[in-house]
């Protein structure tokens, strides 16, 4: 009797216990993660563009940016992306063919314009956690200041093929919200060439550039922004 008694409390604790261990994760009305009720987005963005300063100091500057991006949410963590943005730019005009200081014409300002297209991955998938969505993305799309003639020194900047990449965060209130903030850092790789001139150095002087400057190279060029979008 008394081996029987032991037994049947033994397994009253298992039957007590077994339930407590045996819940994982959290209940639903206390779990970080909620689901994002919507699938495409609609942001306005302001920021900074921070170009990397070439070594002549020709190229186009830093300047504040604004635009409009768009997100897709085309299956799970995945998002296809477009953005276009206007950059109000400067940039500085030379004389190669002169020495310092003859050889610094001032200034301009050249607004650029930029546009891609990419894929976008939310590290928490089709959710945010405590609101939050962070994303990681890839894309290519161009730069362009429409001016297709050569300064006075025979520097043209154009239109450029470029290659973006970046991350960002989404604050988006309890995942169903009709709007949100985010905030990105988007670099911009493009190329930037050197004409003729800037190798030849005027007499009694020097080069703009020296000899062993590659005509034509890789830069990058990040920008930071903020937006608010439209969830729907």
């Amino acid at each position: 009797m008394k081996a029987r008694t032991t037994a049947s409390a033994m397994s009253l604790c298992v039957l007590a216990i077994v339930p407590a261990f045996g819940q994982v994760g959290y209940p639903p009305t206390k779990s970080p993660y909620v689901d994002i009720g919507t699938s495409q987005e609609l942001s306005l963005i302001g920021g900074y563009f921070s170009p990397r300063q070439d070594p002549a100091d020709v190229a186009p500057r830093g300047g504040v940016l604004t635009g409009l991006h768009y997100e897709w949410r085309a299956s799970g963590p995945a998002h296809l992306t477009a953005e276009v943005a206007r950059i109000a730019s400067t940039r500085r005009l030379i004389d190669p063919a002169k020495n310092p200081p003859a050889r610094e014409l001032g200034t301009v300002d050249q607004p650029l314009w930029s546009a891609d297209f990419g894929l976008a991955m939310s590290l928490t998938g089709a959710r945010t956690w405590h609101s939050l969505a962070p994303v990681l993305k890839v894309g290519a799309g161009f730069i362009s200041n429409f001016h297709n003639a050569a300064d006075t020194g025979g520097f043209k900047f154009g239109t450029r093929f470029a290659l973006t990449w970046g991350g960002g965060v989404r604050w988006i209130p309890n995942g169903h919200s009709a709007f949100q903030i985010r905030a990105d850092i988007t670099n911009r790789l493009y190329t930037i060439g050197y004409p003729d001139p800037y190798y030849v150095a005027p007499t009694g002087g020097t080069a703009v550039v020296s000899a062993g400057q590659a005509k034509s190279f890789w830069t990058n060029n990040p920008a930071f922004t903020l937006g608010i979008s439209r969830l729907f």
